[in-house]
């Protein structure tokens, strides 16, 4: 399970007029929502393979896998003893900054073909967004290809999948440019990964995770989990040293590993400090698209990724922009007092270090929903007060403002925020400051 799953959408995605006749009415009463359970199984599956297709089948059957999957994740909705709509809510631990944030997310939300239109959809949606508060969860999150059904219970864009593509040739000479040497005997090596590399592929991303925003907290039964859910074609390690097959990393150590899917690098992680490795695996990668005569790669990662510069220095590099569902992320606050109470250390330590004049209190006005920080000592929130110095703001551009995906400028200039003095804006930015927020796609892929 991840914190951003994949969500297939088959459910009311048209929008539409609320206002219902009174039989469909009558109908969405006796449509109640109900939790799954194990007996539910089979069943589900069928229901869900009709909506998605064949291919769903065996997602379907991976998710029954997780480590922390509980079929009362899944909420129904029955008409007449027959599933007519799913949902599937997941729960995760995300990394943002120094804090590990509770976050949940969906899949599968589906609605019977012939159920469509009748606010089915939405029904379920925000019972699920019920269930996901309840399990204690700040933030929801989860990715699409149909934002603006979404938008309408106050979920808001918050990224997409982004990165470069561009030749394997180009690439390839890129590398060379920089310094890559082929003809040497190379202390990395690069191979497909071993059953016995679990943990040290574990510990290559753990090491990635202090001051991350975004990245997913991954057990070990949480990887082994991934890996045998083969959401990926190929999946490569690095190893550092002497003796590829050394299974106790006794002289060789595993410094990195890429995850490949069709022409996509979907992840591409090396231990701290360690460029030259993630060269070495574009090279691996790049030959194997070359013999498969592929035309071109993309590498999916933050637009900060230095490893994104050998696409964009490489001859017909491009942006990369993927079509398919997993394109747009989207993000909603299901319990905004307590993300912002559980953030107060944060905020104290940014207005410290800009060297901001305390006591500082800074509201919030929200669509009506008014927050106030109050940063004295260790700081504090306040439901339902606003002070003098305070931010006007919907609930998007607040999602976007606390997962630091606003673009300040942007929404003055386009009054979506609206200080009421200076120091509301001054404070404004110190406390919610521009942050590298990404979330890797290797969770949200299907098998």
């Amino acid at each position: 399970m991840s914190a951003g799953v994949r969500t297939l959408v088959a459910a009311d995605m048209h929008g539409g007029n609320e206002t219902r006749s009174s039989a469909t009415d009558n109908r969405r009463v006796r449509s109640s929502v109900i939790a799954c359970t194990v007996g539910d199984h089979i069943a589900l599956g069928q229901f869900l393979a009709e909506i998605f297709g064949t291919r769903y089948p065996a997602e379907f059957q991976a998710s029954l896998n997780d480590p922390f999957y509980n079929p009362s994740d899944r909420l129904l909705l029955r008409r007449m003893g027959r599933t007519i709509a799913h949902v599937h809510v997941t729960r995760r631990i995300m990394q943002f900054g120094a804090l590990a944030l509770p976050v949940a997310g969906l899949q599968g939300l589906a609605t019977a073909n012939h159920c469509r239109r009748q606010g089915l959809g939405t029904h379920l949606l925000l019972a699920a967004e019920r269930q996901m508060a309840e399990s204690g969860a700040l933030i929801g999150l989860l990715r699409t290809q149909n934002p603006h059904f979404f938008r309408r219970t106050g979920w808001a864009l918050c990224g997409y999948s982004s990165g470069c593509s561009a030749s394997p040739h180009a690439v390839l000479v890129r590398l060379l440019e920089q310094g890559l040497s082929l003809h040497r005997i190379a202390r990395i090596q690069v191979r497909p990964w071993r059953r016995w590399e679990e943990e040290a592929v574990a510990r290559a991303y753990r090491q990635n995770l202090p001051g991350n925003y975004g990245l997913l907290h991954r057990s070990r039964s949480y990887w082994h989990w991934l890996l045998e859910r083969g959401a990926y074609d190929q999946f490569y390690v690095a190893l550092d040293g002497p003796d590829p097959w050394d299974f106790k990393e006794s002289s060789t150590r595993l410094v990195g590993y890429a995850a490949i899917k069709g022409e996509k690098i979907i992840e591409l992680v090396t231990t701290p400090g360690r460029q030259k490795v993630a060269m070495e695996l574009l090279a691996r990668i790049c030959g194997d698209a070359i013999e498969q005569d592929r035309r071109q790669i993309s590498l999916l990662a933050p637009e900060s990724s230095p490893v994104l510069e050998y696409f964009r220095g490489a001859s017909e590099s491009m942006p990369y922009r993927t079509s398919d569902p997993t394109e747009f992320c989207m993000a909603r606050l299901l319990d905004p007092p307590g993300l912002l109470r559980m953030m107060c250390g944060v905020f104290v330590k940014r207005a410290t270090e800009a060297g901001l004049v305390r006591p500082l209190e800074l509201g919030l006005l929200v669509d009506g929903q008014k927050y106030q920080i109050d940063i004295a000592g260790s700081g504090r929130v306040k439901a339902k007060n606003m002070g003098r110095s305070f931010l006007r703001l919907n609930v998007a551009d607040f999602t976007r403002l606390m997962l630091g995906q606003l673009d300040w400028d942007r929404a003055l200039v386009e009054g979506r925020v609206a200080p009421s003095t200076s120091l509301a804006l001054a404070a404004g930015r110190v406390l919610f400051p521009p942050l590298p927020f990404w979330r890797p796609i290797l969770d949200d892929c299907n098998g």
